[in-house]
């Protein structure tokens, strides 16, 4: 039996505001969003949470951080590093954004996109009676569209008191983005010119870990 954890009410709204911020930082940068990650008040949410692995990488993010005086400058050392590690490089993408490049059918370890990851992903959001806004031109297991749907039943499993969409949420946490992103955290550990992403993609970890283990449902009635 796995080993689950209790979140005051403060901790699982800080959880909502947390996935809604890292959704952001895993579209891309740009200067309002530098701005906002320069402010002070932009980990408070972060703070809330009292796990170790969640505290260590915000330490190590704000110690980066405080290289930049300027969001401009911060958006240019994103921008290059975000290019870089998950779009385009001469000697090819370190870690792409979607699930379905981390998928080996049949032992082939050749990076597909939209692959079945991407199809499971897009039935989930129909069985939710969900869809995609037309300005998004990414596949459905997008890294940023997959924290979208858990935040979705996140929050909407606590403001309903649906007991299954909790139980759904720390289960699509545990067993479909744990697997992927821990080995997405694996191909950036190296990195060292940017170390700005790899940090955030290690405190995603720990929170998806925090969600996965939460027993939330008794805290919601």
């Amino acid at each position: 039996m796995k080993a689950s954890i209790q979140l005051t009410e403060d901790q699982q709204q800080a959880l909502l505001e947390i996935l809604k911020k890292m959704t952001s930082v895993f579209w891309g940068p740009d200067l309002e969003k530098c701005t906002e990650m320069l402010q002070k008040s932009f980990f408070g949410s972060f703070d809330t949470l009292a796990a170790q692995p969640v505290k260590w990488n915000v330490h190590e993010i704000k110690s980066i951080l405080k290289m930049f005086t300027s969001a401009e400058a911060f958006f240019q050392y994103l921008e290059e590093g975000y290019v870089r590690l998950f779009i385009s490089d001469r000697g090819g993408v370190t870690a792409p954004l979607y699930e379905s490049c981390y998928a080996n059918i049949e032992g082939d370890a050749k990076a597909l996109l939209m692959g079945p990851p991407a199809i499971d992903m897009k039935n989930r959001f129909e069985s939710k009676g969900l869809s995609l806004s037309k300005d998004i031109h990414e596949p459905p297991d997008h890294i940023s569209i997959e924290m979208e749907y858990l935040y979705f039943l996140l929050a909407k499993g606590g403001s309903a008191g649906d007991k299954d969409l909790i139980d759904e949420a720390s289960t699509f946490a545990a067993d479909v983005m744990l697997p992927w992103v821990t080995e997405f955290q694996a191909r950036l550990a190296a990195e060292k010119k940017c170390r700005f992403y790899p940090l955030m993609v290690s405190l995603l970890t720990a929170i998806l870990k925090i969600i996965a283990a939460s027993n939330r449902h008794s805290e919601t009635g």
